[in-house]
């Protein structure tokens, strides 16, 4: 079984929104993604944020959409964040620039939980940690 993804909103945001500056980047991305069937883990508070930044971005209707076809999906799996992900992610909060979201914390926290280090995002603070932007930087 290959090795998981975790998205990031960063990265969902500009899957859905046609005027983001990292759609086009996003759709190839997500279709690479489907092409090698990786499956795709979204926390609980990642499709949150999503669903509240579409809303505002692009419009109820889009952000109900991309809830609804993410939730649908059988190749993403939304998680709900357990007191040990949420424990790990306060851990690495702590020591973040404050440009680092909470959320970016968690996003980390499921990828160190599910052993990988692959997340589909366009954040680069991803990168400063360790982790690999899918599609965006080297994985060797």
């Amino acid at each position: 079984m290959k090795t998981p993804i975790v998205a990031d909103s960063s990265s969902l945001v500009s899957l859905a929104s046609i005027t983001d500056s990292n759609h086009k980047r996003a759709v190839q991305i997500s279709t690479d993604i489907q092409k090698e069937n990786f499956q795709l883990i979204i926390p609980g508070e990642v499709l949150t944020e999503t669903t509240n930044t579409i809303g505002k971005k692009v419009g109820h209707q889009e952000a109900f959409g991309t809830a609804t076809q993410i939730m649908k999906s059988s190749e993403i799996a939304v998680i709900d964040t357990n007191q040990n992900i949420r424990k790990n992610a306060l851990q690495k909060f702590q020591n973040q620039p404050e440009s680092v979201s909470f959320t970016d914390c968690l996003v980390m926290s499921f990828a160190d939980e599910y052993k990988t280090k692959l997340i589909f995002a366009f954040d680069k603070a991803f990168k400063k940690n360790g982790y690999i932007r899918f599609g965006v930087d080297n994985q060797d």
